[in-house]
């Protein structure tokens, strides 16, 4: 299992997400090579949460295409105040 870090630290990597909109492509230097990426946010409350990867350079990382990463310090779990 491959770990994931953020600018914000610990961050995870998914399939599918929903409720976020995303910015303008641009092109990054990350740690695993360079790749063209998505920032995205919250759609309720437009904080910033992570990207999505749109292409990776490097054959060893295109299986990150197409997939999204989240901040773990960012983003906030709001079942925590649900009344069950």
């Amino acid at each position: 299992m491959y770990q994931y870090n953020g600018q914000y630290g610990r961050a995870y990597l998914f399939d599918h997400i929903v409720n976020v909109r995303t910015g303008e492509e641009e092109k990054r230097n990350m740690t695993t090579g360079v790749h063209i990426v998505q920032d995205i946010t919250c759609m309720e409350c437009n904080t910033y949460v992570g990207w999505t990867y749109v292409k990776a350079f490097e054959p060893t990382q295109k299986f990150k295409e197409g997939k999204f990463i989240l901040e773990k310090e960012v983003i906030t779990d709001i079942t925590r105040d649900w009344v069950l």
